[in-house]
């Protein structure tokens, strides 16, 4: 029962981490894409990791959290 319990607290975390901050990340991403030269290799990768990456940054980060308050899942 308490290991339900700590994946459905694990599964809340992850998935609250990554609904608050992704907007901020990509925000931030595509603020810094807009300061550097156009049509360079480092606008291209921020642009790319603001659509695409920072989710995905941001839910590991949260597993990482998880890991750490609560313990491995195995």
């Amino acid at each position: 029962m308490i290991q339900m319990v700590n994946g459905l607290i694990r599964f809340a975390l992850i998935w609250a981490i990554s609904w608050f901050l992704t907007p901020y990340v990509n925000r931030f991403l595509d603020r810094l894409a807009m300061r550097v030269p156009k049509n360079s290799f480092i606008e291209e990768l921020l642009l790319e990791l603001s659509s695409r990456y920072s989710e995905t940054l941001i839910r590991a980060f949260g597993e990482t959290l998880g890991e750490l308050a609560f313990g491995s899942k195995r």
